[in-house]
């Protein structure tokens, strides 16, 4: 069973609860130019999106015809919702997790939930994060790779990772809007291109150096579109961890000694970065991603493994289906 680890969705009945009840972060569907829209009433546009976005039944007919049996849903990063505050952000994440856990439970052998936190308050991102505990259809977390452009091994986050470890569950990083450097990256949509694996790589160095990774045992983070930078950069993280004493101001050993810690995304875009990333980090890290139902997707992502690793058959079998089973287990501390 191909498992795909990298898939958003918005609901259509989601849309219209948010409407009614967060209003302020509620889009439109429109159509244009042959293709569908998100449209939020702070003057945001987003796509263009597949249909499959917020239409099950063409999803379905999409999983199929790319050879994915199942899919872990996430919300997309428009939805992330950091900005909003008091009970709006718990009712935003809410209402989404409700609308992919209800997906799920419509066909079980078809969906698992990444379910989302208000991460940008403390009370609210740990009273959903319990609430999904005790959901079976809810998998993992899907957050962002910063709050609100705050670093994700910073002390406001501490007692969420620590729950999130004691619930065993592994948490699969996406970038939102406020990468580093966004303000540089607004022409081109380099924004996308080079902030969101910039931003990933921001996120791995926070908790490697902040110490997150060594005070949870057994938190487990996947990047996406192919891990960003951290991959290719790890040998100058453990350099500068030699050199740079502050680096070592909250751990003992190198970073890549946390390596192990972060699972990949096969979203490369490119067989030769995707057999480096199978080189570095091996058989057990690479899982199955297509970014489904954007227009930066790997419209066939198996196809993609298949090709690029064609003379690995056991990083094949692994990156399609068993690293996500993996991955995707809870494993309580």
């Amino acid at each position: 069973m191909t498992i795909d680890i990298h898939a958003h969705t918005v609901p259509e009945g989601f849309i219209e609860e948010l409407q009614r009840q967060v209003p302020s972060v509620a889009p439109k569907i429109v159509s244009r130019d042959d293709a569908w829209w998100f449209e939020y009433p702070d003057g945001r546009i987003s796509g263009p999106i597949a249909a499959g976005m917020f239409d099950i039944e063409v999803r379905l007919a999409d999983m199929d015809a790319t050879g994915v049996d199942m899919q872990a849903l996430s919300v997309p990063p428009p939805h992330f919702n950091y900005g909003l505050e008091g009970e709006a952000s718990a009712i935003a994440a809410r209402l989404h997790n409700e609308a992919m856990i209800a997906m799920a439970r419509e066909h079980p052998d078809r969906f698992v939930v990444l379910g989302h936190l208000p991460m940008q308050s403390e009370e609210f991102a740990l009273a959903e994060l319990a609430r999904l505990v005790e959901v079976p259809e809810v998998v993992g977390l899907e957050l962002g790779t910063n709050v609100a452009g705050v670093n994700l091994g910073e002390s406001q986050h501490d007692t969420v990772w620590a729950a999130a470890n004691s619930a065993g569950m592994a948490v699969v990083l996406h970038p939102g809007a406020d990468i580093a450097g966004g303000d540089r990256m607004q022409k081109h949509y380099i924004h996308n291109f080079v902030g969101n694996p910039t931003d990933s790589t921001v996120a791995a160095a926070s908790l490697i150096f902040q110490g997150v990774l060594s005070r949870n045992e057994e938190l487990r983070f996947a990047l996406l579109h192919g891990g960003g930078f951290l991959p290719y950069q790890i040998g100058r993280f453990d350099h500068g961890w030699k050199v740079r004493p502050e680096s070592r101001t909250h751990i003992s050993t190198a970073p890549s000694t946390f390596l192990d810690r972060f699972w990949f995304d096969t979203l490369t875009h490119d067989p030769l970065s995707l057999r480096f990333l199978h080189d570095r980090v091996g058989d057990d890290r690479l899982c199955l991603g297509s970014d489904y139902p954007f227009d930066m997707a790997d419209t066939d992502p198996v196809g993609s493994v298949r090709a690029a690793l064609a003379d690995r058959p056991t990083a094949i079998t692994r990156a399609l289906e068993g690293n996500s089973r993996e991955l995707l287990t809870r494993r309580p501390a």
